[in-house]
């Protein structure tokens, strides 16, 4: 088993483990900041590497959002769905960790997959709020 350190498109680092050998692997993250709007699909930077297992997607919101009616975070594929790996979830009503539901595509692909984030609001746009997310994955 080894281990190797990558910088990551965005300037950060990740701890990549080979698998060879190995007994139980190192969960990774890939954690970024939502930005708000009233609505707003960015391309986090970031990839799941081929084979890679989601194990979990967790919203944080340290400060909801004052929108009028909802603020949804969903979890996607650059190029693909808003709801590929996430539907969208209301972070609007508490402050805490919110578990995303898994959908079908928590499988390993063959292939890299790029991630989106998608921020919804409906009703008065929001002037504050502040939500981050970790998709949480094993490479195989």
């Amino acid at each position: 088993m080894g281990y190797e350190l990558r910088q990551t498109p965005t300037g950060g680092v990740q701890l990549w483990e080979d698998l060879s050998g190995c007994q139980a692997a190192i969960v990774q993250s890939i954690s970024f900041t939502v930005n708000r709007g009233a609505t707003n699909t960015q391309n986090i930077g970031q990839s799941l590497p081929s084979n890679a297992r989601i194990v979990g997607i967790w919203v944080t919101v340290p400060v909801v959002s004052n929108a009028a009616t909802t603020a949804n975070v969903s979890v996607g594929l650059v190029g693909g769905s808003n709801t590929f790996f996430s539907t969208a979830q209301d972070v609007k009503a508490a402050i805490g960790n919110f578990s995303q539901a898994a959908t079908a595509n928590w499988v390993p692909s063959a292939s890299a997959q790029a991630i989106s984030c998608t921020y919804t609001e409906t009703g008065t746009a929001s002037t504050s709020g502040t939500a981050y997310v970790s998709v949480q994955f094993i490479a195989n």
